[in-house]
């Protein structure tokens, strides 16, 4: 065993021991007929549901689509937002979804679940969804449980496009919402950086910068040229535009979301799965992934940051879980008092198993000084990459 492999094993233990208190044992398995009479609340409450997912074909999206068809076997039909893209139309890129090897557990244990998931045309960029008639109506029909998932996540994205994705699409999809006869809960999943302008971040609304209906006049009325000159104005504190739409995102929410069962999840920074369905799965090289895959390669020698600053990191299917519990308590809370506030969950680490950006520079040196990791490890496996980042 080489010096690698060795701390590579002394820190799994040691992960595992500082992460018990962390388990995912929120919702147990169904195998047996016993299981299926005894189910648990949250599974109970999703009996027979059918469930609307946006931002379905991403990184979230996937985690929480297995782990719903898993988890919750009894839930009735998930109809996901999917556009096409690339010459693919939307039956190809929703098959395409479950090519990907988070879902060999799924086929093993729940083998009958395709007919489970159906596809809707649309795109979080068009006005109204970019949905048909027919759809709009299928789904304010059938839709009891909404999962508003999508986002642009580019820090550099232009302001007209993350306006679009990250603010009208969540308007248009509330409104719709409104629309919905047998809604049970609504969840939108922001960010815990929503309010990063704010020294504290608490599990509540903030006055907003600027009023939303304002951004979304001016991205959709000046020129696009004359919108990026005036962007870092409209910014002001804010240090990129997904924080800032994002931000705006939570005052569609407060105001679009009044008599409607809806909650907003506030995940830190999202990284690869800690076990479930698999270890380390991640398909994106954004954020602290990016950092450590480019470590792990040779191709990041510094990272220029504050090493005192804590390293915000959860990993995606405790998040996900964390979403299924809250649509569960923001529907059963809402059965009980439909005038109850809106509901806030931040979901970090800064309090728990806290880590800081010094504690990994050890972990990046490793990775550099074992020149053969690349012949030992396929670093093009993104899985292999977020292993590396989980030293």
């Amino acid at each position: 065993m080489s010096f690698l492999d060795d701390l590579i094993t002394k820190e799994s233990e040691n992960s595992t021991k500082d992460t018990l208190h962390m388990d995912n044992s929120t919702l147990p398995e169904l195998n047996s007929e016993h299981d299926q009479q005894c189910l648990t609340p949250i599974q109970d409450f999703y009996k027979d549901t059918n469930i609307f997912i946006t931002g379905s074909t991403g990184f979230l999206g996937k985690i929480l689509i297995e782990k719903l068809l898993r988890s919750c076997k009894d839930v009735s039909t998930l109809y996901l937002l999917v556009r096409s893209k690339k010459g693919k139309n939307v039956h190809t890129r929703v098959e395409e979804i479950f090519d990907d090897i988070i879902f060999e557990r799924l086929r093993k244990e729940c083998p009958k679940f395709r007919h489970k998931v159906v596809g809707i045309a649309g795109d979080c960029t068009l006005p109204d969804l970019g949905l048909s008639i027919e759809d709009r109506k299928l789904l304010m029909d059938k839709v009891n449980v909404v999962f508003h998932v999508a986002a642009t996540v580019r820090f550099d994205e232009k302001l007209n496009i993350a306006v679009a994705i990250n603010v009208r699409a969540g308007r248009d999809l509330l409104q719709l919402a409104r629309e919905m006869k047998d809604l049970k809960s609504f969840i939108h999943v922001s960010t815990a950086f929503s309010n990063c302008a704010a020294d504290l971040t608490e599990e509540k609304f903030y006055e907003p910068v600027v009023d939303y209906k304002k951004v979304m006049m001016m991205a959709e009325s000046l020129p696009e040229k004359m919108l990026d000159k005036i962007t870092p104005v409209i910014l002001d504190k804010f240090p990129n535009t997904y924080a800032f739409t994002k931000h705006v995102a939570e005052d569609v929410v407060r105001a679009e979301g009044i008599g409607l069962p809806v909650g907003i999840v506030r995940p830190s920074i999202v990284v690869s799965t800690y076990k479930e369905p698999i270890p380390a799965w991640i398909n994106n090289m954004y954020g602290a992934t990016g950092v450590f895959a480019g470590a792990a390669v040779g191709l990041l020698k510094v990272l220029y940051c504050d090493k005192n600053c804590t390293a915000n990191i959860v990993p995606v299917d405790m998040v996900v879980n964390s979403v299924i519990a809250s649509g569960w308590e923001i529907g059963t809370e809402f059965q009980k008092n439909k005038n109850a506030e809106t509901k806030i969950y931040n979901y970090e680490s800064s309090n728990d198993n806290v880590s800081v950006y010094r504690k990994t520079q050890i972990k990046m040196t490793v990775c550099l000084v074992n020149k053969n990791l690349i012949r030992r490890a396929d670093i093009t496996n993104l899985s292999t990459a977020s292993a590396a980042y989980q030293l």
